[in-house]
């Protein structure tokens, strides 16, 4: 049994929208600069215009890229943000879904989860025991900005992982 091809890509309509946010904060910003005189106003509005433009520059890159974010394929599952190329289905015992402040993961139970924590940056290996005792697992797939069903994801993880488990023919 073969795999569907499945391709997410970023949502485009919420990176439009974080987009025009943000730019109305740098624009409010610069209002509160060019309006009000005094060390204040360019605290305040310079405050505003750095954190919220860092934001478009965020942004309008998101709203650009058309790379896939995730691909669930034959291969296994690629998580782009992840930094680990492909994890074979082979190697993902089973997953569960973990929410935090409205934003979604898929935490992957790894077979061998050392090998695939030595592939990660060193910045991302120091958030791993973080990640842990707030419940996660030692990588996961962040579904915040993609433009899939967190569920549906969900199920074809657990899925393919379960085709391609050991020993199953």
């Amino acid at each position: 049994m073969q795999a569907d091809r499945w391709v997410v890509a970023n949502a485009r309509g919420r990176y439009a929208w974080l987009l025009l946010l943000s730019s109305a904060f740098v624009a409010l910003g610069a209002a509160i600069v060019l309006r009000k005189p005094g060390l204040e106003a360019y605290l305040i509005g310079g405050a505003l215009i750095v954190f919220f433009g860092a934001g478009v520059v965020l942004f309008a890159f998101q709203l650009i890229d058309r790379r896939p974010r995730l691909i669930l394929d034959d291969e296994g599952l690629y998580d782009r943000t992840l930094g680990v190329g492909t994890i074979p289905w082979r190697d993902i015992a089973g997953a569960h879904l973990l929410s935090m402040r409205g934003h979604a993961f898929v935490c992957l139970q790894l077979r061998n989860p050392e090998h695939w924590l030595g592939k990660l940056r060193p910045r991302q290996r120091r958030l791993v025991a973080l990640n842990q005792r707030l419940g996660f697992a030692a990588l996961n797939v962040n579904l915040s900005g993609v433009a899939a069903d967190p569920l549906a994801v969900l199920e074809r993880v657990l899925k393919y992982s379960a085709m391609y488990e050991p020993g199953r023919g």
